[in-house]
């Protein structure tokens, strides 16, 4: 097994600790103080299926990216209607990222130079993922709170995603 699929197993393997130590934090974390408005089982499951789901989103596959788009759109509509702040919507998800990323480091699982070239990569991996994540986030975020007479809806989504498509596709 690839070390990189070792982190992604770890992390989906322990989503439902790594869930409740992200709930935690961002409901009592000054920077995400709108999160402590919203219920720990609602707050919880959410990232526990992210966590659950990040080999799916992090591995890099065909058609993935739609619904990645989709998922965080829906997530910063979400928000927007609880009266999350922007701000504290992209914080919380940077706060996830890098929860992630620390808990793997600490797992003593990168023992050489090797091993740590793989953490180098997945970090990259997690870092283009949650990219893609916040952004999608934001366009959903505006989506909800900036209604406008000409918003296209689908038309406008796929706009945005024909948009990316560059973004999106790493060789």
């Amino acid at each position: 097994m690839l070390l990189i699929n070792r982190f992604i197993k770890l992390i989906e393997d322990h989503a439902e600790s790594l869930s409740l130590k992200w709930v935690e934090e961002v409901r009592t974390n000054s920077l995400t103080s709108g999160y402590s408005k919203l219920s720990r089982k609602e707050l919880h499951d959410n990232v526990f299926d992210r966590f659950r789901r990040l080999g799916t989103w992090v591995a890099s596959q065909e058609n993935i990216d739609k619904d990645i788009a989709m998922d965080f759109c829906r997530m910063g509509e979400e928000k927007a209607c609880s009266e999350i702040k922007s701000s504290e919507m992209v914080y919380a998800l940077i706060l996830e990222r890098d929860m992630l990323f620390t808990y793997v480091k600490e797992q003593g699982i990168i023992t050489e130079g090797i091993d740590l070239n793989r953490a180098i990569q997945f970090g990259e991996q997690l870092n283009f993922f949650y990219d893609k994540a916040i952004y999608f986030a934001l366009v959903g975020y505006e989506k909800a709170s900036c209604k406008t007479a000409g918003d296209g809806g689908e038309n406008e989504f796929q706009k945005t995603m024909e948009g990316f498509k560059r973004w999106f596709i790493r060789e």
